[in-house]
């Protein structure tokens, strides 16, 4: 997430310090391509690893800070939500074991950052989203205590003027809202660096938009938020809405979001998408930056372009540009950062490996393709690729074609041509590249392995279920390292033994709940109870604020109370004293309280919210399934 010793812009003075050194970097930027004084003759590699935290439970474990505080290996660090951490890797010279290098540290990273979670009772996930993750978890206390997250959160809240609102549709419809950034953590993403040439750069990073599309559909692996499905990259959408900055004002004049893919090839250089990026969105961190870019580049050295370098990290390409520095000389990179984290630390390296190639690889008839070819094209491509995943289809040079079949006839050769062209070690290449090949050929990505289990699960034991047994299974699937085309699907009907004793409310409850509003007459009311056979009805009001329940003993009461009774509003007659818990109330609590208070349902609330219910048929039922 970038510098931590940051604050958030809030007064013109903060701007008008910060915004003469931004300028100047860009400008010393400019220089530093006149002079070419960029390192030359190497290119390298690297990744950041990003990681999910489970307890045992297979929920978030809120550890990130406290596993930190156990370890003293600098790899590791912290991400914006707890239950998140980050592995920053070694840059490794592209040369002929550059991905066994790569692989054989992150193998290592993961067996240090498992230990030390398994030492806090605790483990690590890797997964695009983490299919437990509910509403309930993402508060402002899940947010690292870190003045850079608590910053950033402020500053992106501020210029929305109201809270941070989520709405997507997919195969299941999502609209939530909350009041920080904390949403960007339900994202892990294994994010890839390659440093390019400066002469090379705009031919590069046009050609990793236009693989991005093909790459994203092979890749996809964040099928599930809360419980719902909706796209097989749903990190692509959840990213872009939780970050977003823009109101429906903006979108008369077609404003640019914040997380975004581009509108446009570059002509020239590096410095048309930082100019561009500085353009359309405001500075909204700054720090103090007491040194001049230009002086330190005339005088020798490698300008920090501190600057320029916080702005780009508050504006989220998925191709994302970026100026660094290594062993005192200047570098330009590109960043992929739409590939998701997992299945497997070994579909991230095949992820990584094809990606390489294909970016080492571009055919020659491709050359100064972008004069021929629409940019929307390529972003159509991505942008499908987020909702359909492998199942897409791609216009790729004016011909409609699938990623399977795009893979096979073009881009998989493409991609063993570039790792061989830059001398990756043919065993190496072979390898990962096959696993990619597999996946595609058995057309099992780690999203619609996720779904189609998912659903198996759903119809016999309910999403809360179906999620955690998922999760369970995706980690177990994890420590065996078989990539995700080898895993076997799981057997609904001697998966689950149901734990009363450590089961939440939350995992049990029902969350397609009927309500109906305090206006509606009581002969809705007895209607619907009857048509869906439920004895349970709640009663929100217009806010959506519970409010009251019926009964099927309190209508029974109501059609003795005489003529016109039907006509009547439910607010007068509904229970207003409820029996409500939170989602993370234990099971067997709630069974007492039911008991205690001689009820057949309690009401599940978040606030002041409903979000599920639980009846005693349903406590009977899982009763039932434990003793299975």
């Amino acid at each position: 997430m970038g510098e931590h010793k940051v604050r958030h812009v809030q007064h013109f003075e903060d701007r008008a310090r910060f915004m003469p050194r931004l300028i100047e970097d860009v400008a010393t930027l400019e220089a530093m391509l006149q002079e070419s004084a960029f390192e030359q003759k190497i290119q390298r590699i690297g990744a950041e690893q990003e990681l999910a935290l489970l307890n045992p439970d297979c929920d978030p474990a809120f550890l990130g800070p406290q596993i930190l505080e156990t370890m003293t290996d600098p790899h590791f660090t912290t991400e914006i939500g707890r239950f998140n951490l980050e592995i920053n890797l070694d840059p490794f010279p592209l040369s002929h074991d550059c991905l066994h290098r790569m692989e054989q540290q992150l193998a290592e990273m993961l067996r240090t950052g498992n230990a030390a979670a398994h030492a806090l009772d605790a483990r690590i996930l890797l997964c695009g989203i983490m299919p437990t993750l509910t509403y309930r978890h993402l508060g402002r206390d899940a947010m690292t205590p870190n003045p850079r997250y608590y910053a950033l959160s402020d500053a992106i809240h501020a210029m929305r003027g109201r809270d941070f609102e989520v709405f997507l549709t997919g195969v299941d419809d999502m609209i939530t809202a909350m009041d920080s950034l904390v949403f960007e953590s339900c994202n892990t993403s294994f994010q890839t660096h390659l440093q390019i040439p400066t002469e090379e750069f705009t031919e590069r990073y046009n050609w990793a938009q236009m693989i991005s599309g093909p790459m994203l559909a092979i890749c996809a692996n964040s099928p599930l938020l809360f419980g719902r499905e909706l796209w097989s990259e749903t990190r692509i959408a959840l990213f872009q809405q939780a970050v977003e900055t823009r109101t429906s004002a903006n979108q008369l004049r077609n404003q640019q979001p914040r997380v975004f893919f581009g509108n446009r090839w570059i002509q020239h250089s590096i410095a048309e998408l930082f100019k561009d990026n500085i353009a359309r969105f405001p500075v909204i961190l700054t720090k103090e930056v007491p040194d001049s870019s230009m002086a330190q580049f005339l005088s020798g050295q490698a300008p920090s372009l501190a600057a320029l370098r916080l702005h780009n990290s508050t504006v989220y390409n998925w191709n994302r540009p970026c100026y660094g520095i290594l062993d005192g000389q200047a570098h330009l990179r590109i960043e992929c950062r739409y590939i998701p984290s997992g299945p497997t630390a070994l579909d991230e390296m095949a992820n990584f490996a094809l990606w390489l190639g294909l970016m080492q690889g571009m055919p020659e008839k491709y050359k100064d393709f972008h004069r021929r070819v629409s940019f929307r094209s390529a972003k159509d491509n991505f942008m499908r690729a987020a909702r359909i995943g492998i199942n897409a289809m791609m216009d790729w040079f004016g011909e409609a074609v699938s990623p399977a079949r795009l893979f096979e006839k073009e881009l998989l050769p493409a991609a063993r041509e570039g790792l061989s062209r830059s001398g990756v070690n043919d065993q190496d290449a072979d390898r990962l590249l096959g696993v990619v090949a597999q996946r595609i050929h058995k057309c099992q990505t780690g999203a619609r392995w996720q779904i189609r289990n998912f659903r198996k699960l759903q119809d016999h034991f309910g999403s809360a279920v179906a999620l955690t047994e998922l999760t369970k299974m995706m980690y177990e699937h994890q420590q065996t390292e078989q990539p995700v085309h080898e895993w076997p699907d799981m057997e609904w009907g001697s998966t689950y033994i149901f734990d009363c004793e450590r089961c939440p409310v939350g995992k049990m409850m029902i969350t397609d709940v009927y309500t109906v509003q305090e206006e509606e007459p009581l002969c809705l009311v007895k209607s619907i109870m009857e048509w869906k056979n439920i004895r349970h009805l709640p009663v929100e009001n217009a806010e959506g604020d519970l409010t009251g329940l019926v009964t099927a003993t309190n209508l029974s009461e109501f059609e003795n109370s005489g003529d016109g009774w039907e006509q009547q509003p439910i607010k007068n007659f509904m229970v207003c004293e409820l029996l409500t818990v939170a989602e993370d109330a234990p099971l067997d609590a709630m069974k007492d309280l039911m008991i205690q208070h001689g009820v057949g349902s309690v009401l599940v609330v978040h606030g002041r919210k409903l979000t599920g219910i639980v009846t005693k048929t349903d406590v009977e039922m899982w009763e039932r399934l434990k003793k299975r």
